[in-house]
């Protein structure tokens, strides 16, 4: 028994201490970044994933309400995905009760895993949709706004503010990037990224956008973390959805005439 509770003790000692590393952002950012060696790659629900980096982002929206998100990332092969779990917990376990993970991949098709109170682990595939609210370097001219830095996340980044030119209030939208020597005429080349916030590939760097504020809503990445997840998503069986096929054409149809 006291064997037992030592090695419990032990196991509890490695999971605090490993937990509380902070991630080398050296090894992701720069010219020696994560895009130096990005391989892009579709992934499916019959494979194992890995998740090596996970980022907490707060959302406070113009009407006061708050929202906390948990993203995970695979920095290497460009999926990432969003834990549903309404603030109760922002640990990834896949044998949870309420577990509800949607995971993207890099062309942005999706799997929502979920796991129910019986212990039923189901899986949805759904097509390629296209995100109109997301955040897109190449869309946009940057210029500075201001000079003034400020720092995030919990390892205190510098960044500096960039906005879309856009005269309107109502259109304009500031982006803080770790990176203050970016001109209006830069050469954009990738993303991994969630809500914009997230790694962009800029005149052949890696950059870490972490606020953007835009018409009275700003997020922001408030904590960025190393994690070591080994994900078998084929414990999940695939569920089809009825009418799926005939809801995404209509869907299509509806986006083209806006």
């Amino acid at each position: 028994m006291k064997k037992l509770i030592l090695l419990l003790i032990i196991i509890g000692l490695y999971t605090n201490i490993a937990s509380s590393q902070s991630i080398k952002m050296d090894t992701l950012l720069g010219k020696n970044g994560l895009f130096s060696k990005f391989k892009p790659k579709e992934v499916t629900n019959k494979q194992r994933l890995s998740f090596n980096v996970k980022m907490t982002i707060l959302m406070k929206e113009k009407n006061g309400k708050n929202e906390e998100m948990y993203v995970f990332f695979n920095t290497k092969h460009g999926y990432y995905g969003l834990l549903n779990s309404d603030g109760k917990s922002s640990v990834f376990n896949p044998n949870d009760k309420d577990f509800n993970f949607m995971m993207f991949t890099h062309t942005m098709k999706s799997l929502v895993f979920t796991n129910d109170r019986r212990g039923n682990k189901t899986v949805v595939s759904l097509p390629v949709m296209p995100n109109k609210d997301e955040f897109k370097m190449e869309k946009v001219s940057l210029k500075k706004d201001g000079s003034t830095s400020k720092k995030f996340t919990n390892l205190a980044i510098a960044s500096y503010p960039y906005n879309n030119s856009k005269n309107s209030a109502k259109d304009k939208v500031v982006v803080h990037l770790n990176d203050n020597s970016i001109s209006g005429n830069y050469q954009y080349k990738n993303q991994l990224s969630f809500a914009g916030l997230g790694f962009y590939q800029i005149n052949d760097k890696t950059v870490l956008s972490m606020c953007l504020e835009s018409n009275g809503t700003i997020i922001t990445l408030s904590k960025i973390e190393p994690v070591s997840i080994k994900f078998n998503a084929s414990e999940f069986k695939k569920e089809e959805m009825e009418g799926m096929d005939k809801a995404m054409e209509e869907m299509m149809k509806n986006l083209k005439k806006q």
